[in-house]
């Protein structure tokens, strides 16, 4: 099981990529309360979740009886130009102004994925700064998402997917784990001489983030379920899918810089289905994929391995 571990590790440390980020996140959350935190940072809570619902699968054609492959998966959902800005709620009262006396009561601003750069709030007049300004995003085009994934062949036509990398120290960003598993089930062995490969899965998974502190600043889960067909054709497979699924991120509990409170909040995913389309590469034992994603937020999945069939 060298492989395995190997490609685990390999994976927590590449994750650090998109958990880096997870840093400066954890600070700009530190200066918003509740509605405007979850209006910030909703973009990058749906991109997660449909991130942990990708790349599950890159054929039809489930394993024989203790068949196996290794992977690691590159997911990511993309960035639309419309969840990078959202509808800040200004304070009731910044110095000695009033809001919609002297300023606006909403101001748009950049979300977690939008620009870098602060929005300051100005005075009714739209030149007078009233010297509060609204943190900006990470500007970000993607939201990334690195996990190992192992599949392994069962008797009367079933596979077991599983997803895993313990509690790992990241250098001074924080930590992270996943845990994942699930089940597909070859349907095409009842309809006799049917041209394709058709199968039905089923996957749930957790991805915990803890901050540098020990905080537990997420905890994301991912439910989806599924048919997809296949055709091989000499090294190539061609493959697509429809999947039902959900997924939900709670933030916090942290503390709200300035007011001695905390706050935490449950945001649920925005994608509630999908179609995908894909390819894969097989030379020997090692297999490259891609498949693009259509939902209400697209995504992409990259995958590499070893698989014996």
């Amino acid at each position: 099981m060298k492989p395995i571990r190997y490609l685990a590790v390999v994976a927590v440390l590449v994750n650090s990529l998109s958990v880096l980020t997870a840093q400066d996140f954890g600070e700009q959350l530190k200066q918003m309360v509740r509605v405007n935190a979850e209006r910030y940072a909703a973009p990058l809570l749906n991109g997660w979740g449909v991130a942990l619902n990708s790349g599950l699968y890159h054929t039809a054609d489930v394993h024989s009886i203790l068949g196996f492959d290794v992977h690691i998966k590159l997911t990511g959902a993309l960035i639309q130009e419309a969840d990078k800005k959202y509808q800040f709620e200004t304070p009731p009262t910044i110095g000695p102004y009033t809001r919609t006396t002297d300023y606006p009561a909403t101001v748009e601003a950049n979300s977690v994925v939008g620009s870098k750069s602060k929005t300051p709030v100005y005075l009714n007049d739209g030149v007078t700064p009233t010297g509060f300004e609204i943190p900006g995003g990470l500007d970000i085009p993607t939201t990334p998402l690195i996990v190992p994934q192992v599949s392994i062949g069962l008797p009367f036509g079933f596979e077991v997917m599983g997803r895993f990398f313990p509690t790992a120290k990241i250098g001074d960003v924080g930590k992270v784990n996943l845990l994942g598993f699930g089940l597909r089930h070859d349907i095409d062995q009842y309809i006799p001489l049917l041209p394709l490969d058709v199968a039905v899965h089923f996957f749930t998974q957790k991805l915990n983030y803890e901050d540098a502190s020990g905080a537990k600043l997420l905890e994301a889960s991912g439910t989806a379920y599924g048919v997809e067909v296949s055709k091989h054709l000499l090294l190539l497979t061609v493959y697509a899918g429809f999947q039902l699924e959900s997924s939900s991120v709670k933030v916090g509990p942290y503390s709200v810089s300035g007011t001695g409170g905390t706050v935490e909040f449950t945001h649920d995913g925005n994608t509630k289905s999908r179609l995908l389309l894909g390819a894969r590469v097989s030379l020997l034992v090692l297999n490259i994929h891609a498949d693009y994603n259509l939902g209400t937020t697209n995504a992409f999945a990259l995958g590499v391995g070893i698989s014996f069939r």
